[in-house]
């Protein structure tokens, strides 16, 4: 079996769920999510998935552990929330690959891998919102991975994208940014 969901489900199945949105959300919430589905990446056992159910959304939750998707399946069914969560296992770099433009936001927290950033630019539709935390990198701190600087996010973006926001979180760095809209 995979080592890293090994090591996701080990994490997930030995600690008592918490089903807390991440602040990243409410700032998402406050820029304003254009109708259409919602894309949310390494996603673990989320409240962010949920909120955005109980608020109308269609989510798809996608995680490598099949501990913490279960777990959201049975909080959703408790919460009468199943219909609006299509839970995936996979693993987000491979999932990512297909998909572009079609989602009206696209988050991760607490997560960083280059390509799947890059890809899930990509699936943002026009007008959507990217929302995106990954762990900080500190300033004098040796390379480590899965972290990055506090601005890095913003300068990968691709063209046809507005930082709404980026702010340093508590040991991690935020960037909220809008995919621009196509004219016709």
């Amino acid at each position: 079996m995979n080592e890293d969901r090994d090591r996701w489900n080990d994490r997930y199945a030995s600690s008592t769920p918490d089903f807390t949105p991440n602040p990243l959300l409410a700032g998402a919430l406050d820029a304003g999510i254009p109708e259409g589905p919602v894309l949310e990446l390494a996603c673990g056992r989320s409240g962010n998935a949920l909120a955005l159910a109980a608020a109308g959304r269609t989510v798809t939750a996608v995680d490598i552990s099949d501990v913490a998707l279960a777990q959201l399946r049975d909080e959703a069914v408790d919460r009468r929330l199943q219909d609006s969560i299509r839970t995936v296992e996979a693993d987000v770099p491979a999932y990512l690959a297909a998909d572009p433009a079609r989602y009206a936001l696209v988050m991760a927290t607490r997560y960083w891998d280059a390509a799947a950033f890059e890809a899930a630019c990509h699936a943002v539709a026009d007008g959507g919102l990217l929302a995106w935390e990954a762990l900080v990198l500190e300033p004098g701190e040796p390379d480590r991975p899965f972290r990055v600087p506090h601005g890095e996010l913003g300068r990968r973006l691709p063209p046809g994208f507005e930082v709404v926001t980026e702010t340093p979180g508590e040991h991690t760095t935020r960037l909220l940014a809008r995919r621009a809209r196509v004219r016709t």
